[in-house]
């Protein structure tokens, strides 16, 4: 009877892992004596082929015997009449054909090596399970097939051995060891069960597990393992929703730490595809939030190139991502955002910038309506900056295609408002200009009350304030104008005082007051000169004669803020410098004469703080250079006698003067001389 490939493969169901049985390896079960019915052997077919050596050589021997009526050499047919030539001797024969025998007897004593290898340790076949009649069955024959359909390790090949094996009665010799089969492969379903549950299937977990035999033990964990399986993934479900909930609420740290919880679980498909495919949506959320954050970073620039990347930016977040509802909002915005600016363009009169903002708006903001209308208010504007009244009032012809149904409407209503205003405020200025025309001061003044009818607010209000600020200055001209020419007439005559005060007649901020200040500064700067010029001679006529402190007395005179101020102020500084010279020269002459080499040394230093701009400086100099030559001589003399005194002495010689690079000779001198005394030598009085 041939095998069926049925029995020794089944298809495993779609993402069924197939694992073998959890427990130990069952032994071999040992085969009567007399063998029952078994169905003749033959070869398997392609596929998982059973190997039959004695099939094999049947085959090798019916494809050599040669067709009848043909030659064995199988090249031509044999011709039965033809005469034989004569055949040479066999020892002849083999000797040409020695290789071909070689040959021969190696592939026949490998053939044998590999049959009697395959014999030693092939499979034995089995019978044809699918073919056999199972009520005449023997108890061997269920059990080889059994095993061979629980070898398979599915559901469907361990229900399939066990189908078999539960009709055998109880009291059958085999009942025990088919009962130990019939739990073990009941377990090895419950394992098959819990494989599927951790790759992620509960519904086919829990069918494959309601499948096994109730009367077996693993029957009775099945209700307690389903109610297991089902409280791990409802708790999963809600901890990866609640994740999902913080996700949209953008509570990245809350979402994570649910994420986290997925791990505890006992579950592979949850602790893995599931945490991995939460924590990646975690991951992009936060990318997308950071994109989102740069876009609104780059929107504050408020310039037309920052919001096109801003757009960008916030338009590259998925659909899928958290924040796509986040970014649709922040998208609206900067649709908002260009219409402001472009409508803030108008008002600096840039037609061509506000339409680069309309252009940059989205189309799926389905804003197109807000962007004709924002269009037609760029015609407008237009025709409204040609200036002037008949441009105005083509400005507002053209808003007037705004209709009340549109959503700039009230914009437009308020745009033409302030547009007729600022006809009625132009209107009002070029009757105030026709008033002013005979250019009398009654006229003027007048026609300053008509422009000043113009409200502050109107748009034509900054023409008419700098047109009323001219007709004053012409009014204030001609007030004014009399006065500074009488002013000038004065001081033509030397009398500046009286010009000055003329000239102050006229106050600030009037058409000639800058003209009046600068004559007054130049009367005021010529009348000091006069003042102040005869005390500035007479000080220095004093200083001349040496008269130092006389002279500054005099100069103080001259107050602070006049003409002749600063001159007088640097004729002082100098004069105390040198006064300051005579008064430290006569101290160090006073301090001299003393004599003694204390008063020289004091006298040398009061001379060398004689300024060296002083006109006594030279003299200064001549008298320290004789002073520090005074303390040297000294020096000398008192070394006749005392030598350490004389030393004391010459160091007292200032540094600086003519006599120091002498007195440091002399020290040297001194001390050497000093050193090579032998004790007892004389001590300064």
């Amino acid at each position: 009877m041939a095998s069926d490939p049925d029995t020794f493969e089944r298809p495993t169901p779609r993402g069924q892992p197939t694992r073998p049985a959890r427990s130990a390896p069952l032994p071999p079960i040992a085969t009567p004596p007399a063998v029952e019915h078994l169905p003749p052997r033959s070869t398997l077919p392609p596929g998982p082929e059973r190997y039959d050596p004695l099939a094999d050589l049947r085959r090798r021997a019916d494809s050599d015997k040669p067709p009848q009526g043909s030659d064995p050499s199988g090249d031509r047919p044999v011709e039965q009449n033809a005469p034989r030539s004569p055949r040479p001797p066999l020892t002849q024969r083999l000797a040409k054909t020695w290789p071909i025998w070689s040959v021969g007897i190696l592939v026949a004593v490998m053939g044998v090596g590999a049959v009697s290898a395959v014999s030693l340790f092939r499979i034995p076949n089995l019978p044809n399970c699918r073919a056999i009649f199972w009520p005449t069955a023997a108890a061997t024959t269920r059990l080889q097939c059994a095993e061979a359909y629980a070898e398979q390790g599915t559901v469907e090949g361990y229900l399939d051995a066990i189908a078999l094996l539960e009709s055998l009665p109880s009291d059958h010799p085999l009942r025990d060891e088919v009962d130990l089969r019939i739990e073990t492969w009941s377990e090895n379903i419950l394992d098959l069960a819990e494989t599927t549950f951790q790759s992620g299937d509960l519904a086919e977990a829990i069918a494959i597990a309601r499948r096994i035999p109730n009367h077996t033990a693993a029957a009775q964990l099945v209700n307690e393992q389903v109610g297991e399986w089902n409280q791990i993934w409802q708790e999963a479900e809600a901890i990866y929703k609640a994740a999902e909930a913080d996700l949209k609420a953008l509570a990245f740290q809350d979402a994570f730490a649910k994420a986290i919880q997925l791990l505890d679980l006992g579950n592979t498909y949850w602790e893995t595809v599931k945490y991995d495919e939460l924590t990646a949506k975690i991951t992009a959320s936060r990318e997308d939030l950071n994109t989102l954050g740069k876009a609104k970073e780059l929107a504050r620039q408020r310039t037309l190139k920052a919001m096109q990347e801003a757009l960008k930016l916030a338009q590259g977040i998925d659909s899928q991502s958290p924040v796509y509802s986040e970014a649709q909002s922040v998208i609206r915005q900067f649709g908002r955002d260009l219409l402001e600016m472009a409508e803030a363009a108008l008002e600096r009169q840039d037609a061509t910038a506000a339409g680069q903002m309309l252009e940059a708006i989205p189309d799926s903001l389905g804003m197109g309506a807000e962007i004709a209308d924002m269009r037609t208010f760029i015609d407008a504007s237009q025709l409204a900056w040609q200036g002037g009244i008949t441009g105005l009032e083509g400005a507002i012809v053209r808003l007037q295609s705004v209709s009340a149904d549109r959503p700039l409407y009230g914009k437009a209503q308020a745009l033409m408002g302030r547009w007729q205003d600022e006809v009625k405020g132009r209107t009002q200025l070029e009757w105030a200009r026709q008033v002013a025309l005979p250019g009398t001061t009654a006229d003027l003044q007048a026609a300053i009350i008509e422009a000043q009818e113009i409200s502050r607010s109107n748009a034509a209000w900054d023409d008419a304030e700098a047109q009323i600020g001219r007709w004053r200055s012409q009014i204030q001209t001609a007030e004014d104008r009399p006065i500074l020419s009488q002013a000038e007439a004065q001081a033509q005559t030397g009398d500046l005082a009286g010009a000055i005060a003329t000239a102050r007649q006229i106050g600030p901020n009037r058409a000639l007051s800058d003209e009046a200040q600068e004559n007054i500064s130049q009367w005021r700067t010529s009348l000091q000169r006069a003042e102040d010029g005869p005390l500035l001679a007479q000080a220095r006529q004093l200083a001349a004669q040496g008269r130092l402190a006389e002279a500054v007395a005099v100069a103080s005179r001259i107050g602070a803020g006049r003409a002749l101020s600063d001159e007088a102020q640097s004729s002082i500084q100098t004069w105390r410098g040198q006064l300051q010279g005579q008064q430290q020269l006569q101290a160090a002459y006073q301090t001299a004469q003393a004599g003694t080499v204390s008063a020289l040394a004091e006298a040398v230093r009061l001379a060398q703080q004689v300024p060296e701009s002083s006109p006594q400086r030279a003299e200064a100099t001549q008298a320290l250079t004789r002073w520090s030559w005074d303390i040297l001589r000294l020096a000398e003399t008192e070394a006749l006698v005392n030598p350490s005194r004389a030393i004391a002495i010459a160091e007292a010689v200032p540094a600086k003067t003519e006599a120091y690079a002498q007195a440091q000779l002399r020290l040297r001198e001194w001390r050497a001389a000093a050193q090579d005394r032998p004790a007892g030598t004389i001590t300064m009085p």
